[in-house]
């Protein structure tokens, strides 16, 4: 409980103050501890940071993944479409994380160090992997147009909605270039008009 007083007090603390004015004095007396003990759970002001900046990175990964709950226990091509109205709506939501997300993701420190760039990758890994569990039965259920996966149902709306986060790399909504180009294309005609 302690641990994740110290990251909520240093979350504040780089959003107040950025990295550079960043100072450990200030978490620690927002946490309620002393600077001795923040220092007993990590061992100096960079590994705090980069920590800080991963943990902020997951929860609102992990917020966002909930913004696909309408997409459980979906039955029907109907029920898809109420869903993705759903969806649609809760996006145009003012108060949702992105630009946290993008302040958080933008801070040139994340790319730099290890330990951020290891903890951002597996946050995405596992928000990724969540959002491929909403969306795969869509597909085995045969909801989704034909050409369209579930992984490119998946990062279309994902693009749509959070494109701000990059999605390079190996993880369950990685998808090859010809696939997704063709989901594409299935989107542009079903929004052409006849």
């Amino acid at each position: 409980m302690t641990r994740d007083r110290i990251l909520e007090a240093s979350t504040h603390e780089i959003e107040r103050n950025g990295v550079t004015m960043y100072r450990v004095k200030r978490v620690a007396s927002e946490a309620g501890i002393s600077v001795a003990l923040l220092y007993s759970y990590f061992s100096d002001r960079e590994e705090l940071i980069a920590i800080t900046i991963v943990h902020r990175f997951r929860q609102v990964l992990l917020a966002q993944a909930e913004n696909w709950a309408p997409l459980r226990d979906i039955e029907t091509t109907e029920q898809l479409r109420l869903a993705l109205d759903v969806m649609i709506a809760d996006a145009q939501d003012p108060a949702r994380d992105e630009q946290r997300l993008l302040r958080i993701e933008g801070m040139s420190f994340a790319h730099h160090t290890r330990t951020a760039s290891e903890g951002i990758a597996q946050a995405k890994q596992e928000v990724s992997a969540r959002i491929v569990e909403i969306v795969a039965p869509l597909e085995t259920k045969g909801l989704l147009a034909p050409g369209v996966t579930a992984v490119a149902f998946a990062r279309i709306w994902y693009a749509l909605f959070s494109g701000q986060i990059t999605l390079q790399g190996e993880h369950p909504l990685s998808i090859d270039n010809d696939t997704w180009l063709e989901a594409l294309r299935v989107v542009a005609n079903a929004v052409v008009a006849p």
